[in-house]
């Protein structure tokens, strides 16, 4: 194999895998933050609900709906304001759940102007519930959270799309074989 069909090879390869890459640089936006994601329950729920996203989500339509996930019932859904990379939502009045498990579900434009669904799980625990596991338990245990959860890469990953995951995986193989391509063809041609 002469030195131009080498490089040309090797030129081709590159070009696949930053093709290949290319799409995930541009990826919908994704929950990396907000007061509802906490290691353990909330102590009362919360009266503003706060998202924090990857990158700043366009105006052009955006909404929450929090429900309880118990009972699949829709507390109420709001149009929550854009600041920066936060969207906010006060909770109305009249809404006061108590301890129990919810879901914020939203529905966004992406800084990439493509709609992105999500949702987001907490808990609410409540006075009673809280001193009632303190007393069980003694003390509480540090470094027994989710690994996940105090993995940043782990939890960017948990919000991609199964494609978006092979697509990375895909990537990481073909830039892999590139790279063993380009060794071969040296060693070759050292010989």
């Amino acid at each position: 194999m002469s030195i131009v069909r080498r490089t040309r090879l090797s030129f081709v390869a590159a070009v696949g895998v930053a093709c290949m890459c290319a799409p995930i640089a541009a990826a919908h936006d994704a929950v990396i933050g907000g007061n509802v994601m906490q290691d353990a329950p909330l102590q009362e729920f919360p009266r503003e609900i706060v998202l924090e996203f990857s990158g700043t989500p366009r105006e052009d339509f955006n909404t929450f709906a929090v429900s309880d996930v118990d009972s699949g019932e829709i507390l109420f859904d709001a149009t929550p304001t854009v600041d920066q990379r936060e969207l906010r939502v006060e909770v109305p009045a009249d809404i006061q759940p108590g301890p129990g498990n919810y879901q914020v579900g939203f529905s966004i434009t992406s800084s990439d102007g493509h709609p992105t669904k999500g949702s987001v799980p907490f808990s609410v625990a409540g006075a009673a519930a809280t001193d009632a596991q303190e007393s069980a338990s003694g003390t509480t245990t540090p470094g027994t959270a989710d690994p996940a959860a105090q993995n940043p890469a782990a939890q960017e990953l948990d919000g991609l799309s199964l494609p978006a995951k092979l697509a990375i995986g895909l990537g990481g193989i073909a830039a892999v074989l590139a790279v063993i391509i380009l060794l071969v063809a040296r060693g070759r041609k050292n010989n």
